[in-house]
Protein backbone atom coordinates (compact mmCIF):
# COMPACT_ATOMS: atom_id res chain seq x y z
CA UNK A 1 0.00 0.00 0.00
CA UNK A 2 1.14 3.49 -1.03
CA UNK A 3 -0.03 6.57 1.81
CA UNK A 4 0.33 9.69 0.43
CA UNK A 5 -0.45 12.93 1.80
CA UNK A 6 1.05 16.25 3.07
CA UNK A 7 2.35 17.02 6.15
CA UNK A 8 -0.30 17.58 8.67
CA UNK A 9 -2.79 15.41 6.65
CA UNK A 10 -3.01 12.38 9.60
CA UNK A 11 -1.11 9.92 7.39
CA UNK A 12 1.37 8.64 9.97
CA UNK A 13 -1.84 8.72 12.59
CA UNK A 14 -4.00 6.67 10.40
CA UNK A 15 -0.81 4.64 10.15
CA UNK A 16 -0.21 4.23 14.19
CA UNK A 17 -3.98 3.33 14.14
CA UNK A 18 -3.20 0.21 11.86
CA UNK A 19 -0.56 -0.89 13.75
CA UNK A 20 -2.42 -1.34 17.03
CA UNK A 21 -5.50 -2.91 14.65
CA UNK A 22 -3.37 -5.29 13.18
CA UNK A 23 -1.56 -6.46 16.42
CA UNK A 24 -4.99 -7.24 17.65
CA UNK A 25 -6.29 -8.57 14.15
CA UNK A 26 -2.97 -10.59 13.79
CA UNK A 27 -1.35 -11.89 17.33
CA UNK A 28 1.38 -13.99 14.90
CA UNK A 29 1.90 -10.83 12.40
CA UNK A 30 5.79 -9.19 13.05
CA UNK A 31 5.82 -5.30 11.97
CA UNK A 32 8.71 -3.44 11.15
CA UNK A 33 8.92 0.57 11.28
CA UNK A 34 11.25 2.50 9.27
CA UNK A 35 11.39 6.00 10.66
CA UNK A 36 13.16 8.38 8.83
CA UNK A 37 11.10 11.35 11.40
CA UNK A 38 11.74 9.47 14.64
CA UNK A 39 7.90 9.64 15.75
CA UNK A 40 6.91 6.12 16.12
CA UNK A 41 9.28 5.20 18.76
CA UNK A 42 6.60 5.70 21.76
CA UNK A 43 4.14 3.18 20.35
CA UNK A 44 6.98 0.83 19.66
CA UNK A 45 7.76 0.81 23.64
CA UNK A 46 4.38 0.56 24.54
CA UNK A 47 4.39 -2.80 22.26
CA UNK A 48 6.87 -4.20 24.00
CA UNK A 49 9.11 -3.20 20.61
CA UNK A 50 12.86 -3.17 19.78
CA UNK A 51 14.07 0.11 18.54
CA UNK A 52 17.13 0.05 16.26
CA UNK A 53 19.04 3.46 15.74
CA UNK A 54 20.84 3.13 12.27
CA UNK A 55 24.62 3.06 12.04
CA UNK A 56 26.92 1.76 9.42
CA UNK A 57 27.88 -1.24 8.42
CA UNK A 58 25.47 -2.61 11.64
CA UNK A 59 23.90 -5.99 11.16
CA UNK A 60 20.69 -6.00 12.91
CA UNK A 61 18.99 -8.28 14.78
CA UNK A 62 15.31 -9.50 13.61
CA UNK A 63 13.71 -11.44 16.20
CA UNK A 64 11.30 -9.18 17.86
CA UNK A 65 7.55 -9.15 16.37
CA UNK A 66 7.88 -4.87 16.67
CA UNK A 67 10.70 -3.45 15.51
CA UNK A 68 11.57 0.03 14.86
CA UNK A 69 14.75 1.53 13.01
CA UNK A 70 15.23 5.25 13.67
CA UNK A 71 17.96 7.58 11.93
CA UNK A 72 20.57 8.98 14.55
CA UNK A 73 19.73 12.55 13.83
CA UNK A 74 17.70 14.31 11.38
CA UNK A 75 18.77 16.29 8.46
CA UNK A 76 21.99 14.65 7.95
CA UNK A 77 23.50 14.09 4.31
CA UNK A 78 24.34 10.08 5.34
CA UNK A 79 20.78 8.99 6.38
CA UNK A 80 20.36 7.51 3.07
CA UNK A 81 23.14 5.55 2.89
CA UNK A 82 22.14 4.53 6.35
CA UNK A 83 18.57 4.27 4.84
CA UNK A 84 19.16 2.04 1.59
CA UNK A 85 20.92 -0.66 3.97
CA UNK A 86 17.98 -0.83 6.53
CA UNK A 87 15.34 -1.78 4.12
CA UNK A 88 17.81 -4.04 1.95
CA UNK A 89 18.31 -5.92 5.60
CA UNK A 90 14.82 -5.71 6.10
CA UNK A 91 14.03 -7.39 2.41
CA UNK A 92 16.51 -10.04 3.25
CA UNK A 93 15.10 -10.55 6.58
CA UNK A 94 11.87 -11.01 5.43
CA UNK A 95 12.17 -13.10 2.36
CA UNK A 96 13.98 -16.23 4.46
CA UNK A 97 11.10 -15.50 6.96
CA UNK A 98 7.97 -17.28 6.57
CA UNK A 99 5.87 -15.05 9.87
CA UNK A 100 3.96 -12.88 8.04
CA UNK A 101 5.19 -9.60 8.15
CA UNK A 102 3.81 -5.50 7.80
CA UNK A 103 6.98 -3.63 6.83
CA UNK A 104 6.19 0.02 6.87
CA UNK A 105 8.39 2.69 5.63
CA UNK A 106 7.51 6.51 6.26
CA UNK A 107 9.39 9.20 4.59
CA UNK A 108 9.74 6.95 1.45
CA UNK A 109 10.68 9.82 -0.66
CA UNK A 110 14.43 9.60 1.03
CA UNK A 111 14.55 6.15 -0.41
CA UNK A 112 12.94 7.61 -3.92
CA UNK A 113 15.97 10.39 -4.06
CA UNK A 114 18.06 7.76 -3.91
CA UNK A 115 19.00 5.42 -7.05
CA UNK A 116 19.79 2.62 -5.02
CA UNK A 117 16.90 2.93 -2.68
CA UNK A 118 14.34 2.78 -5.66
CA UNK A 119 15.93 -0.45 -6.96
CA UNK A 120 16.42 -2.12 -3.18
CA UNK A 121 12.35 -1.01 -2.98
CA UNK A 122 11.27 -1.94 -6.12
CA UNK A 123 12.30 -4.83 -5.83
CA UNK A 124 11.06 -5.57 -2.20
CA UNK A 125 8.01 -4.65 -2.92
CA UNK A 126 7.94 -7.12 -6.39
CA UNK A 127 8.81 -9.90 -4.18
CA UNK A 128 7.37 -9.36 -1.27
CA UNK A 129 3.98 -10.76 -1.49
CA UNK A 130 5.37 -14.25 -2.17
CA UNK A 131 7.09 -14.25 1.15
CA UNK A 132 4.02 -13.27 3.01
CA UNK A 133 5.02 -9.52 3.92
CA UNK A 134 2.41 -6.34 3.06
CA UNK A 135 4.81 -3.11 2.55
CA UNK A 136 3.25 0.00 3.02
CA UNK A 137 5.04 3.18 2.27
CA UNK A 138 4.47 6.94 3.07
CA UNK A 139 5.34 9.78 1.14
CA UNK A 140 3.85 13.57 1.09
CA UNK A 141 3.10 13.54 -2.17
CA UNK A 142 2.17 11.13 -4.80
CA UNK A 143 4.80 12.64 -7.11
CA UNK A 144 7.96 11.42 -5.36
CA UNK A 145 6.39 7.80 -6.92
CA UNK A 146 4.96 8.85 -10.02
CA UNK A 147 8.35 11.01 -11.29
CA UNK A 148 10.39 7.86 -11.52
CA UNK A 149 10.00 4.52 -13.35
CA UNK A 150 10.98 2.89 -10.64
CA UNK A 151 8.37 4.60 -8.73
CA UNK A 152 5.58 3.97 -11.02
CA UNK A 153 6.90 0.22 -11.13
CA UNK A 154 6.27 0.27 -7.73
CA UNK A 155 2.81 1.89 -7.63
CA UNK A 156 1.68 -0.97 -10.51
CA UNK A 157 2.79 -3.43 -7.92
CA UNK A 158 0.84 -1.71 -4.71
CA UNK A 159 -3.06 -2.56 -5.55
CA UNK A 160 -3.87 -0.22 -2.36
CA UNK A 161 -3.46 3.54 -2.77
CA UNK A 162 -4.56 5.90 -0.11
CA UNK A 163 -4.65 9.70 -1.04
CA UNK A 164 -4.90 12.36 1.72
CA UNK A 165 -5.21 15.76 1.52
CA UNK A 166 -2.30 17.30 -0.45
CA UNK A 167 -0.92 20.47 -1.08
CA UNK A 168 -0.28 20.52 -4.95
CA UNK A 169 -1.20 17.61 -7.48
CA UNK A 170 1.36 17.81 -10.26
CA UNK A 171 0.35 16.64 -13.64
CA UNK A 172 2.07 13.27 -13.30
CA UNK A 173 0.04 12.60 -10.46
CA UNK A 174 -2.93 13.39 -12.05
CA UNK A 175 -1.87 11.67 -15.48
CA UNK A 176 -0.93 8.53 -13.60
CA UNK A 177 -4.11 7.79 -11.58
CA UNK A 178 -6.31 8.85 -14.33
CA UNK A 179 -7.68 11.27 -11.74
CA UNK A 180 -10.86 13.03 -12.39
CA UNK A 181 -11.04 16.68 -11.68
CA UNK A 182 -13.52 16.26 -9.27
CA UNK A 183 -11.36 13.72 -7.38
CA UNK A 184 -8.18 16.20 -8.30
CA UNK A 185 -10.15 18.52 -6.44
CA UNK A 186 -11.07 16.32 -3.63
CA UNK A 187 -7.38 16.30 -2.41
CA UNK A 188 -6.91 19.58 -1.62
CA UNK A 189 -9.67 19.75 0.42
CA UNK A 190 -9.73 16.72 2.55
CA UNK A 191 -10.25 16.83 6.47
CA UNK A 192 -6.91 16.41 8.35
CA UNK A 193 -6.73 15.94 12.17
CA UNK A 194 -6.07 19.60 12.47
CA UNK A 195 -9.56 20.67 11.29
CA UNK A 196 -12.01 18.19 12.45
CA UNK A 197 -12.24 15.20 14.97
CA UNK A 198 -11.04 12.63 12.62
CA UNK A 199 -8.79 12.89 8.76
CA UNK A 200 -10.13 11.65 5.33
CA UNK A 201 -8.77 10.01 2.52
CA UNK A 202 -9.53 8.50 -0.93
CA UNK A 203 -8.97 4.90 -1.19
CA UNK A 204 -8.31 3.32 -4.59
CA UNK A 205 -7.56 -0.70 -4.51
CA UNK A 206 -7.15 -2.00 -7.85
CA UNK A 207 -10.65 -3.33 -9.10
CA UNK A 208 -11.97 -3.38 -6.44
CA UNK A 209 -12.52 -0.19 -4.21
CA UNK A 210 -12.89 3.22 -5.13
CA UNK A 211 -14.01 5.55 -2.52
CA UNK A 212 -13.66 8.68 0.25
CA UNK A 213 -13.16 7.54 4.25
CA UNK A 214 -13.19 8.93 7.54
CA UNK A 215 -10.41 7.86 9.54
CA UNK A 216 -10.98 7.69 13.29
CA UNK A 217 -9.32 6.21 16.26
CA UNK A 218 -11.29 5.29 19.67
CA UNK A 219 -10.39 7.11 22.74
CA UNK A 220 -8.35 4.32 23.90
CA UNK A 221 -6.05 3.88 20.20
CA UNK A 222 -5.73 7.61 20.80
CA UNK A 223 -4.53 7.66 24.34
CA UNK A 224 -1.34 4.99 23.29
CA UNK A 225 -0.84 6.62 19.95
CA UNK A 226 -0.27 9.85 22.19
CA UNK A 227 0.87 8.39 25.21
CA UNK A 228 4.14 10.82 26.44
CA UNK A 229 3.69 13.62 23.50
CA UNK A 230 4.22 16.43 25.33
CA UNK A 231 5.91 15.06 28.34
Amino acid sequence: MARMGATGSGKSYAVKTEILRSKLAYPDLQIIVVDPKQEYKRLIRRLDGTLHTLEHEENYEFDNDVIGFEIPERGHRDNQELLVDAVRQIYTATSQDSQPTLVIIDEARILMNNETGREVLNQFVLEARDTRTAVTLISQNASHFTEYREGREILDNMPGKVFMRHERVPDSVTDYFQLSQREEQELYELKTGNTADYSEALVKVSGRVDTRIRIESTGEEHATITAGENQ
